[in-house]
Formats: structure tokens, C-alpha cells, sequence
């Protein structure tokens, strides 16, 4: 809007000019004889140099014409040698008849190729205030009233306003200006045309032209338009190459410049085959421009909608992602920030509802406190590649860490879903709180309910170097492992509920090298579950009996190792966990162990050490086994995560019984030693 008022104020300096070359040929009949005259007069009423060099032509009846060839208006001193304002040509005519009954019938005004230029210098002076500022003209006489005024048309043809500002950096230029008007009488609708080129100096051009019918009452400053259509072609600043073609539509205009307010309703945006409705009210619009009212954006597939703008979205591991996108909210818009309340955003099947916006346009400070319903986050992951190398290890590319991008980000905010899936894993009533700046971004406080358990959280992401640096303290309680093994690592093998707990730091440019770099310390504590396809002792007593050359005996139940507790703490050093105190209890056994687990490769390397505990003589699953009872049985686990091996050790197994045998001829020698001594003890004092 000040854009316009600037030029405002070009047009009426010119119609001052043209209105002072009238004045001054009403009294002189050759102009051209007294050009310098005529230029005194504009100095004196402008303070700026005036020059004529091209002819002036007056005609008398039945219209008081002049024509003004080439004139040119000096600039402000400090702002080059550059006219302030120069045109081609320009004529204006009078009827003389309604003049005697205090009316000025104006006919068509024509101005040709004026060129306005503004301008702002470093320390924030302009070149335009000072004009007016010469000889001040003589009142009109008290009580007189102003004669009427009517304009059969004007029109400016080929114009330019160059718009430069050294102190907010500002360089705009609108070329190829014409407007066009039908009769102009005062507070009476008129038909308007105005076309032309905007341009700034960061490559950004906008083609224009602006259709309506408008009213002016300038005296109280108010400038409305009905029913107008305006219509943009944008190029550069990453719009295609051929332009985007943008069609804005009101039901009306209605600008107040005394009071700086603009009411826009009925408003239509149409872009790119996207619509935008609402209803917009602006204040302070000649100073600090504010604009407020509802908006809606109809739904639009959103692939095919930024494909418009050049701006090509990955392939996606669900192909109808990015499809229908929408919102609706109340608009608060300023030059500092961009907000929309009461949101309601809808992509896919995800809708959102809160606020969001840019609270921070210098700065790019995104803001936001958004509810969603729910999301599937991996539906929008690369697609799947050809199988791994491990069952449960994710069948997709390594996910580049976007450090450039987060070194960037600026955004502040809370986000509440109350469904979510995130690589596999399912959440229920999350809540994160996301900060982010200066390349560091931090997730906190990160909670949420996950498989009948509670899930707790801290991440944070230092970006400020080459490869990003992760840090994250994960907890869950109460969890039922079963089902999040098998979200996790896509395997039924491990069931039972408990607690686990992560904290650990990894360094790289994608998740695999951030796999193969993490350390830090885990810890899990695992109620009433069990391994399933894996019967540990099954595979004793299957041992037990290959040793003793017995009949393999029959399998009683599933292929699973029940037990009813498990518990472990290790440390995890460049992506391999080291455990030395793993601890399980089973039926008839107790067991102990320590090993590897690489979470890279997704395999275990373990040794477990099972001590047979003593078994009922008539436990159906343990018939011919009691004499195990005692026995402390090596036992390898080896494979993946996914599909781990459970195989007793029959070397260890026969060291074991050995050992035992050892262990009793030393109790049976440690007793008969006993025994003679009590006996000697006996004769040495006589009883």
C-alpha cells in the first residue's frame, strides 16, 4: 500500500504540473514564449528544478487544451541527476462553458511514458517530502464552495516507478505501468484497468493487471472497488519457468487511508489448480500492515500441487501419500509474522487441529501447538529394498541425517498425537515438545502410552558439525514385549512384560552409521515371558540323553523356554552391547550369563551357564532327568535377533557331569576323613 501511495503521489504531482501549465497559459497565450516562467512557477511551488524542452500546444474552444511535450522534474539534492519525474507526453483539457457555473469538466487526461523514481538513502531521508514546501497559494475565500469536478477518463500509457530503499534494502521497479479509467466523478463508481510489470532486483517479477469499478472519495481519502479481478503471472524466485499464473477475486475493496484500514471479503485466490477463500480485514496499512479474518485452503493433491512449483517429492514406501491437503483457520498476518489459529489441517487421513505458523519472519521461527488424530509416519519412508541381511533388521536404505536442513531450522512447539507409528513402533496419546536453533534440536519432554506400557523420552541432535551427533535417554515401563519385538524387530520370539531403559550417544551421516557408532548404557528387567522356538530344556534333556546313549525323549509342549524373570545391564561401545549379569529363572533351571549383541548386524553372541535346579519326581517334562539335579550346563546362543539358536554345550556338558562325579568322591573322601577323626578324637579321650 505505501507502493501505491507513492504513486499517488506521482500522478498528482504530474496533474499539479499540468494544472499549474494551465493556470499560467490562461494568462499568456504563446507558452512556449514563457517556458521559463513556467518553470519558475513549479520551483517555487515544489522547490525542484523544472524543465519543458518539448513544445506546449493550447487550444480554446470548446475545450481549454494543453499539451505538454517532453518535461522532466528534478530529484531531491543527495539523490543523482536523475529527474525525480520525467514524461514523453501529456495533455489535459477544460470545458470553458461549465467553468462559469463553478464546474470543471475535465476531459481525457493522457500522460506518456512518465517515469516516478523513489527513493530512500542509507540514513532513511527520502526525495519526495519535501515537495510543496516552495510559496504556499492563496486561500480561497472564506465560506466559498468548492466547484465540482468531473474527469472524462485518464490514462497513462507506458509508465515506470522505480522504488529504491538503501536503509530496509528494498529495490523495486513496476514497468510497462497503463491505467486506464472511465469518467471519474467524485464518491461515483467508474470502471478501471491498470497493467504492468513488477519487478525486484532478487529476480522476483510479477506481471499484473487489476480490473474493477472504483469509487474515490479523496477527499476523506476512502477508495473502493467492486466485484475486482486481479491477475498474476509470477516468475523467478523458484517459481517454473513459464510463469505461475495466480487469479485473485474479491467481492469488494474498501480502503480508508485515514483510518489505514483495507476490508477485503469475499476473497478467492485461485493457483496452481488450488483455491483459497476467506475473508481478510487489514489495519495500519500504510505503516506497519496487519491483516486478520478466516481463511480456508481446499483440499488438493499435494504432490501434483508443489510438482507445480518445481519442487519434486520423494518416492514414498506408500504411493498414495502426499495425496489430499487442506485447512482451514483464523489469519493473522503482519510484516514480523504469520499465524493461523483455531487450525484445522487435514493431510491424507491425518488431520490437525491448533495453531501454527512463522511467528518470526526475519528469523523463519516456525510456532506451533497441534493435536493430531492420528499418523503413520513410515508410510512416508523410502521404499523397501531387496531383503536384509537379517530378518529383523528394516528393509529399506540407511535415512540420511538432513544436517544442513536442521542447522537451519528454527522451531519452537508442542505436538500431541493421539495415534502414531514411527519406524514400526505404535504409540497412543504421544506428546513431544520440539525446540529447535543454531543447529540443535532437542525432543523434550517426549512421553507417550506404547503396547500397555508408558513410554519416556529426551533426544537431541547436535548438527552444528559435519555428521550429526544423537543423544537420546529412552525408557518404557510395563511394556508387553511380545508385540513390540514384533513391531521392532519383526519377530514372535520373545514375549513377557518389564521395563528397559536406553542411554546412549551416536555420531554419523545416516541411521546405519549411527547404528554402528551409538554407546552408552542399556538395562531390561522381564516379567513372566519366554522364548519362543527355542526349548532350552528340551535341548538339555535332548543332550543328557545323546550323552547317556538313551532314547531321545518326546517333546511335551511347545517349542518355547518359559521363564519368570529375566534381567541384564550392559554397556554398548560403537554399536556392539557387552553383558556380563544377565540373569533368567526358569522351571528347572537357573540361569547365568554374559556375551554380545551386535545391534548393528543384528546378531548375539552369548554363554549362558544353566544350573539345573532339583526336580519333583513326578514332573511329567522331566522323566529320567532328576539325576541332572546339581548339574551346571553350558549353553550357546548364537543367530539374529529375529532367529536366535539355543544349544547346550555337550563338551561342557560332560565336563559338568565329570566335574560332579569329582565333586562327590571329594565329599565321599572328605567324609570318611571326618569319620577317623571323630574316631581318634573317641580314643584319645577314652569315650
Amino acid at each position: 500500500m505505501r507502493i501505491v501511495r507513492y504513486a499517488l503521489l506521482g500522478v498528482g504531482g504530474v496533474l499539479l504540473l499540468l494544472a499549474a501549465a494551465l493556470a499560467y497559459v490562461l494568462i499568456f497565450f504563446d507558452p512556449n514564449a514563457h517556458k521559463q516562467e513556467l518553470a519558475k512557477l513549479v520551483h517555487e511551488q515544489t522547490g525542484r528544478d523544472f524543465s519543458v524542452p518539448g513544445d506546449l500546444k493550447l487550444r480554446l474552444y470548446p475545450w481549454l487544451a494543453i499539451e505538454v511535450g517532453r518535461a522532466t522534474l528534478g530529484n531531491a539534492p543527495g539523490f543523482g541527476a536523475e529527474p525525480m519525474l520525467e514524461f514523453d507526453h501529456a495533455r489535459l483539457g477544460v470545458k470553458l462553458l461549465p467553468l462559469l457555473h463553478r464546474e470543471i469538466e475535465i476531459g481525457a487526461v493522457t500522460v506518456e511514458s512518465p517515469t516516478i523514481r523513489l527513493s530512500i538513502d542509507a540514513a532513511g531521508h527520502d526525495n519526495w517530502s519535501d515537495l510543496g514546501q516552495g510559496k504556499a497559494s492563496e486561500p480561497s475565500p472564506s465560506g466559498a464552495a468548492a466547484p465540482k469536478l468531473s474527469v472524462a477518463s485518464m490514462r497513462i500509457v507506458n509508465g515506470t516507478l522505480h522504488y529504491v530503499d538503501r536503509k530496509g534494502g528494498s529495490d523495486i521497479a513496476v514497468r510497462g505501468f497503463n491505467l486506464e479509467t472511465g469518467a471519474l466523478k467524485p464518491r461515483q463508481p467508474f470502471e478501471l484497468q491498470i497493467g504492468g510489470t513488477v519487478q525486484q532486483a532478487k529476480g522476483l517479477e510479477v506481471q499484473l493487471d487489476l480490473r474493477g469499478q472504483a469509487t474515490l472519495d479523496a477527499g476523506a481519502s476512502r477508495y473502493q472497488l467492486a466485484a475486482p479481478t486481479l491477475k498474476l503471472q509470477l516468475k523467478g524466485a523458484g517459481f517454473p519457468a513459464e510463469g505461475l499464473p495466480v487469479e485473485l477475486r474479491f467481492a469488494s475493496i474498501d480502503a480508508d487511508l485515514n483510518a489505514q484500514t483495507i476490508k477485503l471479503p469475499g476473497m478467492e485466490v485461485r493457483a496452481a489448480g488450488a483455491t483459497l477463500t476467506g475473508a481478510l480485514n487489514g489495519s495500519k496499512i500504510l505503516d506497519a500492515p496487519i491483516f486478520s479474518g478466516p481463511v480456508q485452503f481446499a483440499n488438493v493433491p499435494l504432490r501434483g500441487l508443489l510438482d507445480r512449483f518445481g519442487i519434486k517429492l520423494p518416492v514414498t514406501r506408500d504411493r498414495a501419500v502426499f495425496g489430499a491437503f487442506g485447512f482451514s483457520g483464523t489469519l493473522a498476518a503482519s510484516s514480523k509474522a504469520i499465524m493461523l489459529s483455531g487450525l484445522r489441517l487435514r493431510c491424507d487421513d491425518t488431520t490437525a487441529t491448533g495453531r501454527a505458523g512463522i511467528s518470526n519472519l526475519d528469523t523463519t521461527a516456525l510456532d506451533f501447538d497441534l493435536n493430531v488424530d492420528r499418523i503413520n509416519a513410515d508410510r512416508y519412508l523410502a521404499p523397501a529394498t531387496a531383503a536384509p541381511s537379517h530378518p529383523q533388521a528394516a528393509a529399506s536404505p540407511p535415512t540420511p541425517i538432513p544436517v544442513e536442513l536442521l542447522r537451519g531450522l528454527n522451531m519452537h512447539g508442542t505436538l500431541g498425537v493421539g495415534q502414531a507409528v514411527f519406524a514400526g513402533l505404535q504409540y497412543q496419546n504421544l506428546r513431544v515438545g520440539l525446540n529447535a536453533a543454531n543447529g540443535h534440536v532437542r525432543v523434550f519432554p517426549s512421553e507417550a502410552q506404547m503396547y500397555g506400557g508408558q513410554y519416556h523420552g529426551d533426544i537431541g541432535i547436535d548438527a552444528t558439525g559435519k555428521l550429526a551427533r544423537v543423544s537420546f535417554d529412552e525408557h518404557v515401563a510395563g511394556v508387553d514385549f511380545a508385540p513390540l519385538f514384533h513391531d521392532m524387530f519383526e519377530t514372535k520370539r520373545v514375549s513377557g512384560r518389564g521395563n528397559a531403559a536406553i542411554k546412549a550417544t551416536a555420531v554419523g551421516a545416516d541411521s546405519a552409521a549411527l547404528l554402528r557408532t551409538i554407546s552408552g548404557t542399556v538395562e531390561f528387567h522381564v516379567d513372566n515371558g519366554a522364548l519362543e522356538g527355542a526349548d532350552l530344556w528340551y535341548e538339555i534333556r535332548r543332550a543328557r540323553a545323546l550323552f547317556k546313549q538313551e532314547a531321545i525323549p518326546a517333546r511335551t509342549g511347545p517349542e518355547r523356554t518359559p521363564f519368570t524373570v529375566a534381567s541384564a545391564t550392559g554397556r554398548i561401545t560403537n554399536g556392539v552391547l557387552a553383558n556380563d549379569d544377565l540373569i533368567a529363572a526358569l522351571q528347572y533351571l537357573q540361569v547365568k550369563g554374559h556375551g554380545t549383541a551386535d545391534i548393528a548386524a543384528g546378531t548375539l553372541d552369548y554363554h549362558l551357564d544353566a544350573t539345573v535346579l532339583k526336580i519333583p519326581d513326578n514332573a511329567a517334562d522331566a522323566v529320567g532327568a532328576s539325576d541332572m539335579s546339581g548339574y551346571t550346563i553350558p549353553v550357546v546362543v548364537s543367530g539374529s535377533f529375529g532367529a536366535p539358536k539355543v544349544r547346550p554345550d555337550v563338551e561342557g556338558l560332560v565336563k559338568a557331569r565329570v566335574q560332579k562325579e569329582l565333586d562327590k568322591k571329594k565329599d565321599e573322601l572328605k567324609q570318611k576323613l571326618q569319620d577317623k577323626l571323630q574316631d581318634k578324637l573317641k580314643g584319645l579321650f577314652g569315650n
